[in-house]
């Protein structure tokens, strides 16, 4: 049996923190203050979005030949210097100059850290250890949206200088290389497990599954500010509603990691996603701020399955680990900034504010039926 470093989860949950209080207060000041228009605000993501998506495919692989851990600090030394930089914004465009070393940044830490839990673990041990790895980096996340309203009402975009600070810290707290970072890591494919073609297709539907949840998480995180404020309510209702995302989020990681019935069954995995495709669209619907915290909840247990669904099966593996969490890192990337920036255009473009969030869920419901496709033939193991 094999345990994480306390210090994984430290810096999984303080860079996430650091992340997401960030990117939740540049949406605000971004709307009320810089005037963005819903095309604007949907663009937000793409700048830093592609960045990440390169970077993590080439960081990935790169992470399976040098140490995971020196990537790790090099990005959280970066990812300070996009907040301060961020800091300093007079305008939308500054952002999007600055958002690509953000991008870049955090496609350093990311990768290389989910493929050191592969490294670290047994395999009766990967799926309980992915679980708590990203169930500290969810609280974090959490935590993030919550403080979002009390540090725009108190701090406005002085929060980023907080924010860069953190992350500055976190580069001194990475664990060292660790002993299970090995030239060969111990293996984690059982013989009696499910063979290599079964694998391959869980893997394949699982990063279809986690580009539309993570869409779908994206379009609240850059267009529902945008519908608070036309509504007239205040910033806090934004925090909350996207909190409440990803504290279910969190309950999933705490549910997932701990059963293991999901794994290599296709029933959970569509019905989740599912179900957060029409609480996307009742939120996207205006409904008042407490239907819309439940809707939210909903959606969360869907985008947190996903993503153990994703990681799982990247990691799962006895070779290329970083590459294969490169590129579960990289459809999160593109997702982020493909589904929001299109939505933004469509809602912008046609005048009707639901459109953004009925996209996403569109977006949702084709991955259900492809992933239907492939993996309801395959019959679960023994």
């Amino acid at each position: 049996m094999s345990g994480l470093s306390p210090r994984n989860y430290i810096v999984s949950f303080g860079q996430d923190l650091s992340l997401f209080v960030a990117w939740s207060v540049i949406p605000v000041w971004a709307r009320l203050e810089a005037g963005a228009t819903p095309a604007q605000l949907g663009a937000l993501a793409i700048p830093g979005g592609l960045a990440y998506v390169v970077t993590s495919l080439l960081a990935g692989r790169l992470s399976d030949r040098v140490s995971r851990t020196t990537l790790a600090r090099i990005g959280f030394l970066m990812f300070a210097g996009f907040c301060f930089l961020a800091w300093r914004a007079t305008s939308v465009k500054w952002i999007y100059a600055v958002a690509p070393l953000g991008g870049i940044a955090n496609a350093l830490i990311w990768p290389g850290l989910q493929a050191l839990v592969g490294d670290e673990s047994a395999p009766g041990d990967l799926e309980k250890n992915l679980g708590k790895f990203s169930l500290s980096w969810s609280m974090g996340k959490t935590l993030g949206f919550f403080v979002c309203g009390l540090a725009w009402d108190r701090f406005h975009m002085d929060i980023l200088v907080a924010c860069g600070a953190l992350s500055m810290a976190l580069a001194a707290v990475v664990p060292s290389r660790a002993a299970g970072h090995r030239a060969v890591a111990a293996p984690l494919v059982e013989e009696h497990g499910p063979p290599a073609s079964v694998r391959a297709a869980y893997l394949r539907a699982a990063w279809i599954a986690n580009f539309a949840a993570y869409g779908l998480g994206a379009t609240l995180n850059y267009l529902y500010e945008d519908l608070v404020t036309t509504l007239g309510r205040p910033p806090e209702d934004y925090s909350n509603v996207l909190a409440a995302v990803f504290l279910a989020q969190t309950a999933a990681f705490w549910i997932f990691g701990r059963w293991s019935g999901w794994r290599y069954r296709p029933g959970a995995l569509l019905f989740w996603q599912a179900a957060s495709a029409a609480a996307l669209v009742v939120i996207g619907f205006g409904v008042p701020t407490p239907v819309a915290i439940g809707a939210a909840l909903a959606a969360g247990l869907g985008l947190g399955l996903s993503y153990s669904a994703s990681i799982y099966y990247s990691v799962h593996s006895d070779e290329a680990r970083g590459a294969r969490a490169g590129i579960h890192e990289a459809v999160i990337g593109a997702s982020n900034f493909v589904v929001p920036m299109t939505g933004g255009l469509i809602q912008h473009r046609t005048g009707w504010t639901p459109s953004g969030y009925v996209l996403a869920a569109a977006v949702v419901a084709a991955g259900v039926l492809i992933q239907a496709g492939m993996l309801l033939k395959r019959r679960p193991p023994p």
